[in-house]
């Protein structure tokens, strides 16, 4: 199998790398070829493993948010201080105070879920006052 390739085989090559999906016709058009020898060179440079695959770039983040609730019980006589300091926590977007003595529900949202663990341990925890009693991760929102 020969590997040599050709100015017009390059320049099919710099069309398909600026844009996999752009179709034979258009590539032809662009090179002054026809349609058929574009598509017949393109099968031959597949053949030959000169183009490998055909891949697409993106622009978005493939890392999805962590969500997880926290429950606390707080020391009431200091509620006001510990408050203060859970909004000052930025993984912490919501503290919600809970009625009779189910205490506060914080809902935090972190990169990953190797981030969970120090954000408990480094902040959290680290407050004054609170006793962590639950932790849950958010695995579905339905509403």
């Amino acid at each position: 199998m020969s590997k040599k390739i050709d100015l017009i085989d390059l320049k099919i090559l710099e069309e398909l790398k600026s844009n996999s999906r752009i179709s034979f016709n258009d590539i032809s058009k662009k090179i002054d070829k026809t349609e058929a020898t574009v598509r017949r060179r393109v099968k031959k440079l597949l053949d030959e493993g000169i183009i490998k695959r055909f891949t697409v770039e993106y622009n978005i983040d493939t890392k999805q948010k962590v969500s997880a609730t926290v429950k606390i019980i707080p020391d009431f006589k200091e509620v006001k201080r510990i408050l203060r300091e859970l909004s000052e926590v930025d993984e912490i977007t919501n503290i919600w105070r809970l009625s009779g003595d189910c205490g506060l529900l914080l809902k935090v949202d972190i990169p990953s879920i190797e981030e969970f663990n120090p954000l408990i341990e480094e902040k959290i925890s680290q407050i004054q006052g609170i006793k962590i009693i639950e932790t849950c991760f958010i695995t579905d929102i339905i509403k």
